[in-house]
């Protein structure tokens, strides 16, 4: 990573104020990692123990360009996506032209009145750049359904295959394989 140093001291001070607000839920939206690498840094794994045991219950991370590993905990509640990938940008380089919306299922029980992640789910994009068109951002999933189905001016072959590729990646990328 580019961030060698961990400003620890800060990060638990920003924390222990959020803690005395009492939120039902805490989310902290990170740009970490390394611009181009689906590899999880140590500085993201250091910074990511630090925010869970100071009880942050969600991490969504951005930088590197690319999909990155999702990890979820359904007995404590908590879900890291270390990189969303990156939604819209011009795709010129390998693995960029693809990333994910996340979907979070967050529930309050109104009985005992704690509030916790249970769930969670993902949308893959991919930023279709082709020669004299529109930049065009579309549902991996929905596009290659309508491809298969014979949807005319959904996309050509060539787009196909290449997102075909790239749920594929993207889906490891999620699982961290």
């Amino acid at each position: 990573s580019t961030y060698q140093k961990v400003d620890t001291q800060r990060i638990t001070s920003v924390l222990e104020d959020i803690n005395e607000e009492a939120p039902d839920i805490t989310i902290a939206l990170l740009h970490w990692g390394s611009e181009f690498n689906d590899t999880i840094s140590r500085s993201q794994k250091t910074i990511c123990n630090l925010l869970q045991e100071n009880g942050v219950d969600a991490i969504i991370g951005t930088h590197p360009h690319y999909v990155q590993q999702i990890t979820f905990d359904p007995e404590k509640g908590q879900l890291v996506a270390y990189s969303l990938g990156d939604f819209i940008g011009d795709a010129s380089r390998s693995g960029s032209e693809y990333s994910i919306v996340l979907n979070l299922e967050i529930n309050k029980d109104n009985t005992t009145g704690t509030t916790a992640i249970t769930g969670f789910d993902y949308t893959p994009l991919f930023t279709a750049v082709e020669e004299g068109k529109p930049i065009r951002v579309l549902r991996i999933r929905e596009a290659i359904a309508a491809y298969e189905s014979g949807y005319m001016d959904a996309v050509d072959q060539a787009l196909y295959e290449d997102m075909v590729y790239a749920l594929k990646r993207a889906e490891q990328r999620v699982n961290g394989e």
